[in-house]
C-alpha cells in the first residue's frame, strides 16, 4: 500500500519505465479476448483514479483458477473483488467514488 510519501509514477510506471509495474496486474489467461494493451489501457486509468483518491487506497491482484481478482482495499477494509473484463476502469473507480461517501 502507498503511503503519503510514496511517488504515485514510482509506485506504479513511467514513461521511462514503461509497463513494468503493471505486469503482476495483467491477466494472460485472457490475452485471447482482452489483449495486452487492452489491459494496459483498462488499468493506467484505475491507479491514477487510486492514486487521486489518496493513500487509504489499494489494488492487489490475486491468481485464481478462472484468471485474476483484484481486490480494491481501502485500509484494511475489501471494498469490492473485481475481474479483467472490458468494464474493469468504470467498475473500480465507481467502487473508489461510492466508498469515498462512507
Amino acid at each position: 500500500m502507498m503511503n503519503e510519501n510514496e511517488d504515485p509514477i514510482e509506485a506504479f510506471g513511467s514513461a521511462e519505465e514503461g509497463n513494468a509495474p503493471l505486469h503482476s496486474y495483467m491477466d494472460p489467461a485472457l490475452f485471447d479476448t482482452i489483449n495486452r494493451q487492452a489491459q494496459i489501457d483498462l488499468l493506467t486509468p484505475v491507479f491514477d483514479a487510486i492514486t487521486l483518491a489518496g493513500v487509504d487506497y489499494d489494488l492487489k491482484a490475486q491468481d485464481s483458477a478462472t484468471g485474476k481478482r483484484y481486490t480494491l482495499f481501502k485500509g484494511e477494509e475489501v471494498i469490492e473483488v473485481f475481474v479483467m473484463d472490458s468494464n474493469l476502469t468504470s467498475n473500480i473507480t465507481e467502487a473508489i467514488e461510492n466508498s469515498k461517501d462512507v
